[in-house]
C-alpha cells in the first residue's frame, strides 16, 4: 500500500480526480463531485478520497440515510459508490476504505453498515472482498434500482441489480 492517504474530499481536488485515468468505473464528471460536496456540507453523506503521494487512487462515500428502503428504514449507514483505480487495484486501498467507513459508522453509534454490490463479473472482486471483510447479504434477495426483483419476472443486468449487503460493527 505503501504511501496511502484517505482524507474528505476537498473541492479543490476535482482536478485531482478528473486527470485519474481510473478505468471504465471511474466517474469524474464535476456535477456529480458538486452534488457529493453539498451532501458533505449537509451531513448527508461522507466523501473520501485515497491519495498515493499526491495521486488520487480511489474514492468512496458513506450515505447516512441510504436510498435502499430496508437500510433507511433500519437506519444503515450505506458504504457506496466506492471505486479504486484499475492500476491500484488488489493494494489494499479497498479494505483500508471500508475500515474507515466502518469506524466512522460505529462512532456515531451505528451497530450495522451495508452496501449494494452488482451481479455481473466486473463486480467478482468486490463481491469477494466483501464477504472476506465480513458483510453477508441482507436475506432480502437482490434489487434493481432499489426495487425487490419479482420471481419470474426478467431483469437487466446491469448496475442496478444489486445484493444487498450487511455487517455488524
Amino acid at each position: 500500500m505503501g504511501d496511502l492517504t484517505i482524507r474528505a474530499f476537498e473541492a479543490g481536488d476535482l482536478d485531482r480526480i478528473a486527470a485519474t485515468d481510473g478505468g471504465p468505473a471511474w466517474n469524474a464528471d464535476p456535477g456529480l463531485w458538486q452534488d457529493y460536496l453539498a451532501d458533505a456540507a449537509r451531513d448527508r453523506r461522507v466523501v473520501l478520497l485515497a491519495f498515493q503521494g499526491r495521486h488520487v487512487v480511489g474514492y468512496g462515500t458513506l450515505l447516512w440515510r441510504s436510498g435502499y428502503p430496508p437500510f433507511s428504514e433500519a437506519g444503515i449507514p450505506e458504504i457506496n459508490n466506492l471505486v479504486v483505480a484499475q492500476a491500484a487495484r488488489g493494494s489494499g486501498i479497498a479494505t483500508a476504505m471500508i475500515g474507515r467507513f466502518e469506524r466512522l459508522a460505529a462512532s456515531r453509534g451505528k451497530p450495522v453498515i451495508g452496501l449494494g454490490v452488482g451481479l455481473y463479473a466486473d463486480y467478482g472482486a468486490a463481491q469477494r472482498l466483501y464477504v472476506r471483510l465480513g458483510y453477508l447479504p441482507d436475506g432480502r434477495g437482490i434489487s434493481y434500482g432499489e426495487k425487490p426483483v419479482v420471481p419470474d419476472q426478467p431483469v437487466r443486468v446491469d448496475d442496478d441489480l444489486i445484493l444487498w449487503l450487511t455487517k455488524s460493527l
